[in-house]
């Protein structure tokens, strides 16, 4: 007898090394997924704009970093009241002063560039397609601003799709060694309603499925289908039934480590896993210094062999 709709999903046409520099932008989930590479060391960037749930000021983001002459100014700064704020960003992005603001921009903004210069993997996590209209275009955050100053609508699969198709070819001229894996993240926005949140997950959806079925380098990886049709049940969300539980988020880590690289990668991922699981692990205050010795012997062996490991 079955219990589950397992997926069955099938490896992706390319294999990613863990050292050649990831990138995991969009959603929260982004950061769950890209967190765990980073705790073992793996280079990988992940959201350095913040979350951003909406794909339109995302790929925006993308396009920006792109253009090697551009820098953020005052036109793309919002002033309200005695404070700036970068609608096109996270919350994060505001301050009391314009020039602050504007370096934080511009310092993360090289971050991304030049890390989109040397990466091999990009990870977009589409989160919504619902977005708040601020004068020309989608904003990423209303920074708690007056509600009244935006309008909402739901963005089209076919307007998420064209700037979709712009940005991926800028991109791989730029870099035509990336390779792109695109994804809807599994957390429900239900203040949108839920009849309202199958609409925007059905753009995004639609959007990525009709573009990858025409783009070399670029894939689908369903961790939407993976927590809403294979795992299907309210014990692997949180307690605001809305997020993934981290047994689920580490099911779909799993599921992804399989569909992304081969068997020597995944090898060398657990042998990452098992040094941090020892770095961490609390001893008494007399066996202290000895396990503080081994972790440091362990740390140096593996940077021999992994000369990019980043673990600290």
């Amino acid at each position: 007898m079955k219990f589950r709709t397992e997926l069955n999903i099938q490896p992706a046409p390319f294999q990613i090394n863990p050292f050649d520099g990831l990138i995991f932008m969009g959603s929260c989930f982004s950061d769950h997924i890209g967190v765990r590479f980073k705790k073992l060391g793996i280079p990988a960037l992940t959201n350095p704009f913040g979350v951003v749930f909406h794909p339109l000021p995302l790929l925006e983001i993308l396009l920006k970093a792109l253009q090697r002459k551009f820098i953020y100014s005052s036109s793309d700064i919002t002033q309200y009241e005695n404070r700036f704020y970068s609608l096109a960003h996270h919350g994060k992005y505001s301050d009391e002063s314009e020039e602050i603001l504007l370096e934080r921009l511009n310092a993360d903004l090289k971050l991304l560039r030049d890390s989109l210069k040397n990466s091999k993997s990009l990870c977009l996590t589409f989160g919504t397609s619902w977005g708040y209209e601020f004068e020309n275009g989608i904003v990423a955050n209303c920074h708690k601003l007056p509600q009244s100053l935006f309008h909402k609508s739901l963005t089209s699969s076919d307007i998420i799709e064209q700037k979709l198709k712009e940005v991926v070819e800028a991109l791989h001229c730029e870099n035509e060694l990336l390779k792109i894996i695109l994804t809807v993240s599994p957390v429900r926005h239900v203040k949108d309603g839920l009849i309202e949140n199958n609409r925007s997950k059905a753009q995004l959806l639609a959007a990525i499925h009709n573009f990858c079925d025409s783009s070399k380098n670029t894939i689908y990886f369903p961790s939407y289908e993976l927590v809403m049709d294979d795992l299907r049940d309210y014990r692997f969300f949180k307690a605001d039934l809305v997020h993934p539980s981290d047994m689920a988020i580490n099911y779909v880590h799993e599921a992804f480590l399989k569909f992304g690289f081969d068997e020597k990668s995944i090898a060398v991922i657990d042998e990452l896993q098992k040094f941090h699981l020892f770095s961490s692990h609390r001893v008494i205050s007399d066996k202290k210094e000895n396990h503080e010795f081994k972790v440091q012997e362990r740390y140096s062996d593996l940077k021999k062999k992994y000369p990019k490991l980043l673990f600290k």
